[in-house]
């Protein structure tokens, strides 16, 4: 499969990593006392409680879509985030409260995975960035996980992101950030081996560890992190 100029894998093999960082995350997270949920995270502003209620919401989101799939085969609208209002109120649950969110919101998400067939994960999404395959929906779920793993700062780090993920991610990063490189033309290209390029206009190369570069692409990483960034904004975690 491929997303705009990259090439992914398949969606089974996306489907035992996602089980593998969703594990993880949630024995990380049952550990956490009331108060804990409630220091800050990556993302200004945010709470770990907002952390966990918004991939909650996205877990359940992706289901409903996904069950739309299994039910029409038809192409469907990628549907869009919680509303601020939403997000607040599930944020004020204690830690009993959002670990079975958490835990809840997964396992329906797998559940409804199970019923996709060959046909089903073919079937077209309708996006911003134009129309993708429904086994993109694993993908946005893999890159959800790991990035608010990393946001929650219980420990885990882009360092510590499986090598055989990792720059499966960097990719689709790459291609879902690509409408902020309106001006310019990115061109990555990693140390281990790996370049792509994004955008429109003069060229701008940027280099680093894959790592690194997810952490950068992701707005979670300043310009200091890799080589030739320093005249890009990126504006903000995404």
């Amino acid at each position: 499969m491929r997303i705009g100029a990259h090439t992914i894998d398949y969606p089974d093999d996306w489907r035992l990593e996602l089980t593998a960082v969703t594990q993880r995350l949630l024995g990380d997270t049952i550990a956490l006392a009331d108060s804990d949920w409630q220091e800050l995270t990556l993302l200004s502003g945010w709470s770990r409680a907002h952390v966990a209620t918004h991939l909650a919401h996205h877990g359940t989101m992706l289901a409903e879509m996904a069950a739309e799939i299994v039910s029409t085969h038809e192409t469907i609208v990628w549907r869009g985030s919680q509303t601020d209002a939403d997000l607040n109120l599930g944020a004020r649950q204690g830690a009993v409260g959002l670990q079975e969110a958490l835990d809840q919101s997964s396992a329906g998400l797998m559940a409804a995975f199970d019923m996709m067939d060959d046909c089903a994960w073919a079937t077209s999404i309708r996006s911003s960035q134009g129309p993708l395959p429904a086994s993109v929906l694993v993908l946005d779920r893999l890159n959800e996980v790991v990035l608010h793993h990393i946001d929650l700062k219980l420990g885990f780090d882009f360092a510590d992101i499986d090598p055989s993920l990792l720059r499966t991610l960097v990719q689709w990063n790459l291609f879902r950030t690509a409408p902020r490189f309106s001006q310019v033309r990115l061109t990555i290209i990693t140390d281990e081996g790996f370049s792509a390029a994004v955008g429109t206009g003069a060229t701008i190369t940027v280099r680093g560890n894959e790592s690194n570069l997810l952490g950068w692409l992701t707005g979670r990483r300043d310009s200091s992190a890799v080589l030739g960034a320093e005249d890009l904004d990126l504006a903000g975690p995404v």
